[in-house]
């Protein structure tokens, strides 16, 4: 059991030390989604302390996200995701705190549309010798869509 849980480990970490900067965005959401889940069930299990621990790696991941936003370069796109993190994280402590999962599941389902938006961008074609992280604002404007309205 030992050598498969280092072996996995393992892949993991060669994962993300070979993905690009918009997986490696596509892998934050997917994981910062994982994370309420989990805060929600233990919640509804009267896990406390687990529930704890889980909302606070998602909303550690929220604030990475927020942190790595580049303003220079992403322009209106950087301050709408911005927004859009700080609505996130004001609104997952206010849910823990009234202890509404409601507001759990809506926060799942942004994260969700983020993550398609962005695994949209890692399917765009290239032209020779560009990466995906060369993308600039423009493209990156057209493949970001959020949908609903977020009351920041």
């Amino acid at each position: 059991m030992m050598i498969y849980g280092n072996k996995l480990t393992q892949y993991k970490k060669t994962n993300v030390e070979t993905a690009t900067g918009l997986e490696i965005v596509v892998m934050c959401y997917e994981h910062a989604i994982r994370f309420i889940a989990e805060a929600k069930e233990h919640y509804e299990s009267q896990e406390y302390m687990e529930k704890g621990r889980a909302l606070q790696r998602a909303l550690d991941i929220i604030g990475e996200l927020k942190c790595s936003l580049d303003f220079e370069r992403g322009g209106e796109i950087a301050r709408h995701l911005d927004s859009i993190y700080n609505f996130l994280i004001r609104s997952l402590l206010e849910a823990d705190i009234n202890r509404d999962l409601d507001v759990f599941d809506n926060a799942s389902r942004i994260l969700a549309q983020l993550k398609e938006a962005w695994e949209a961008l890692t399917m765009q074609p290239l032209v020779p010798g560009q990466k995906h992280d060369d993308l600039n604002t423009t493209e990156a404007e057209r493949h970001v869509k959020v949908q609903g309205s977020i009351a920041a």
